[in-house]
């Protein structure tokens, strides 16, 4: 795949709902020609989650807006506008929004893979 590059509206991506109560749209993955990450837009709302759950991969968020709390492990942290979060791989994580959330997360191109399928 020859990839030029390409700039995009988050819309323009298919929402996709997510166990909890979350939407997500997978914004560039292995899909689009990109070799190393994918990135995804989440959406949750007021007193949703995303999944509880854990995988042998690492998450970058950064948090767009609302307030939450994240759980790593068995640690809590309250997360908010401009909040951002590291997840070590094979650590269980979720994070419950206390108000509307809007995060952006960036995680291997084999998440997207796993998830999506070639």
């Amino acid at each position: 795949m020859d990839v030029q590059g390409f700039a995009k509206k988050y819309d323009e991506v298919r929402a996709m709902p997510l166990e909890g109560g979350g939407i997500i749209r997978w914004l560039i993955t292995h899909r689009d020609g990109a070799p190393n990450f994918s990135m995804r837009l989440i959406n949750v709302e007021g007193g949703k989650s995303t999944p509880a759950h854990s995988h042998d991969y690492e998450h970058e968020i950064f948090i767009i807006e609302g307030n939450g709390v994240a759980t790593i492990g068995d640690k809590n942290f309250k997360v908010g506008r401009d909040s951002f979060i590291f997840i070590p791989g094979n650590k269980y994580h979720t994070i419950k929004a206390e108000t509307d959330m809007k995060m952006i997360c960036v995680v291997p191109i084999k998440a997207a893979i796993e998830i999506l399928g070639k």
